[in-house]
């Protein structure tokens, strides 16, 4: 998964909309880009080329990274909710899928990631 190109400009109300979208059903495993389009009431390719012009992702990228960065704060935020429980909370259903997906954007797997934050915040 490519990284953001840019940072999210916070008065985007575009991609806040976007954001807020993936959000509120962040959980739903079911929410993929084309139930996205229909709560954003846009087409395919006005939501790709928007996204992609504004953080330079397609749909399916940014739902994915929104998913996995929420991933990241719930596994420091909970720390006694196993990997699959937090994988499960933003959305996906496979653990393996979810760690594959994790690992190429933080560079290592939940668990790792979860001790490597872990140890610098008691250190």
């Amino acid at each position: 998964m490519k990284t953001l190109t840019r940072t999210l400009p916070p008065h985007d109300s575009f991609v806040q909309n976007i954001h807020v979208h993936i959000e509120t059903h962040l959980s739903d495993a079911t929410l993929n880009v084309k139930r996205l389009l229909r709560l954003v009431a846009m087409s395919r390719s006005d939501l790709h080329r928007k996204l992609d012009r504004t953080v330079g992702m397609s749909a399916t990228a940014y739902l994915r990274y929104v998913r996995l960065q929420q991933a990241a704060k719930l596994l420091l935020q909970q720390p006694e909710w196993g990997i699959f429980k937090v994988a499960l909370e933003v959305g996906f259903n496979s653990q393996s899928y979810f760690t594959r997906r994790f690992r190429e954007v933080f560079g290592c797997c939940p668990a790792a990631f979860r001790a490597q934050r872990e140890g610098l915040e008691q250190g």
